[in-house]
Order: structure tokens, then sequence, then C-alpha cells
């Protein structure tokens, strides 16, 4: 049977191979031959090794402007996490992800925010509803914003590269690019890699067909390392009003409570949870009564 020339690693480069063939002539035993052959490599070749001794094991986490989301994800979303931000039409998703823009310019951090589906003045009339002034942001050079986007993956990325920002926001990708195609695309890899390595924390705004009581993913989903679900949900069957509700459904390196929780809107964006008469606890049972009865109804 003809030997196979690279019988430790194939992936070796070709000094390390020939290190290793010279220890296996010489030596006989491959386990040492590799251990030795590797021992001699030049240190600078294992750079990329990593050091746990020398990693912050301390998670930084940014804040998003509202207070009681901040105490569920203890303190904040943890440093360059990529978060989608999803629900139905008309939940609150574009307000909180601008709130969370604006926490981060109180603290002179620089921020994006690209719009796939809405004008520029639409915005900065919607925001100025809130009393954030996003035409001095703009002035000052702490916030950019691009509305109607048009641009490419390639494009933002030199837009991310050249503008240095520590918090980004998509609004929303349903717009910008096929779910079933995303997530396999270079393009994609190439500006999530960037957004990773550059520790920019990200909000990703998605649409759902279906409410928060719907245990349903699609693909954006499982691009995030985080998921925070806006919905609206009746409280009970004598009060026909809609309470705005918000669950996090995932956030990696953080113990997070997933029942939903009560919000309000006020002229200063999304109010903490819990300012308002009812319970996380009384929604999880509205909502866990809307799955038995949808799991109930015919050709489910």
């Amino acid at each position: 049977m003809a030997r196979n020339k690279f019988p430790v690693h194939t992936t070796l480069s070709s000094d390390a191979v020939k290190i290793l063939e010279r220890y296996e002539k010489e030596l006989g035993a491959k386990n040492l031959v590799l251990e030795k052959a590797l021992m001699s490599l030049d240190s600078s070749k294992f750079k990329s090794k990593i050091d746990t001794k020398n990693i912050d094991k301390a998670i930084k986490r940014v804040n998003t402007g509202v207070v009681g989301l901040d105490d569920m994800l203890e303190g904040g979303i943890p440093e360059g996490f990529t978060v989608v931000v999803t629900g139905p039409p008309g939940t609150g998703k574009t307000t909180l992800c601008m709130q969370f823009l604006m926490e981060g310019i109180k603290n002179d951090e620089k921020c994006l925010f690209f719009s796939f589906e809405e004008r520029i003045q639409q915005l900065i009339q919607h925001f100025m509803r809130f009393g954030w002034d996003i035409g001095k942001h703009i002035d000052d050079g702490y916030l950019e914003v691009f509305g109607m986007s048009m641009l490419s993956f390639e494009e933002i990325g030199e837009i991310i590269e050249s503008y240095k920002p520590r918090r980004v926001v998509f609004d929303s990708l349903n717009m910008f690019t096929d779910p079933a195609e995303f997530r396999k695309s270079l393009e994609w890899r190439t500006l999530h890699k960037m957004l990773k390595s550059k520790n920019i924390t990200s909000f990703f705004v998605t649409e759902k067909e279906f409410g928060i009581e719907t245990k349903s993913y699609d693909t954006y989903d499982f691009l995030g390392d985080g998921i925070i679900f806006l919905d609206k949900m009746q409280a009970n069957e004598v009060d026909a009003n809609l309470t705005p509700v918000m669950a996090v459904q995932k956030m990696r390196a953080t113990r997070v409570d997933t029942s939903p929780q009560p919000f309000r809107f006020t002229d200063k964006g999304i109010s903490k949870y819990r300012t308002v008469n009812l319970t996380a606890s009384k929604l999880q049972e509205r909502m866990n009564m809307r799955q038995n009865s949808s799991s109930n109804e015919p050709g489910y």
C-alpha cells in the first residue's frame, strides 16, 4: 500500500511537513513527531492561538435607554452583539431602535441608522415627536441617518469603516434582502464579520406576520445573538384595548425572563417596564390561552 506522504496533518505548511518527516525518520513515533515539529516552528506562526488567561471575563454591557429592559438584561446588551428586533407592524420596533441610538449619543458614541423603507424627512419628523433633536445630533457628528437607503452591503461596509460607529441600526431587513439567500450570502458574512471585529453593537429590525404567541422562527432570527419581540396583546376579555408588550426571547451570555412584559409609549419614547397596572404573569397567562385556542382550531 502506498504510504501517505503527510501522515500526521495534511494542512501543515511545507516547512512543517519537512520537520515532521525528519523527526519521523529519526524517532519513528508520530506523537513525538508532531510535538517536536510544532515546538521547532517559529512561535510567530501561533499568534492566533487563544490565550484564555488574557481574555477579559467581565462582559461589558451596553444600555438600551429603556431602564426596565436593561434590568432584564443584567444591565444591558453585551457589547458587540447583534440583536434582532422583531414583531408585527406598528409595535414600536423603529422607536425602540432609535431610543437605543439616543442612549449611545448621550454617552458620546457615534451612531448610524440605515432605513430601507422610510425617507429621512419622515424619520426626523417621527423622532421629533419624542423630543429627540436628530438634526442637532447629525450636525454635531454623532449621528448619520440614511433614509430609503439603496446602499449595497459593500457600500454600507465602507460607511461603517469610515464613520467608526459604536451602534448601528438596520431597519428593516425584509425590505433589503431575500431571507432565503440572506444568511448564505458572502456580502452579509463580510458585513457581519466587520461588525463583530469592530465590536459594534447592532440592531436589525425584521417584520413578523404573526404574534408573540406563535412559536415560529424565520431565517433572520438565527443571525442574532439576541431576539427582542414587540407585539400588542388584549390583556383580558373585558378590555378590548391592546397592551404593548415586549419579550426578550434570546440573549446569549445573559440570564433572561422570556415572558412578555408590558410597556407604554410616552412623549419621551418607550417607558420602562412594569409602569402599567398589568403584571407579566397575567400577560403570559393570556398568551398561553391564545396558544391553546389556536392549537384546537380545525386543521391546525
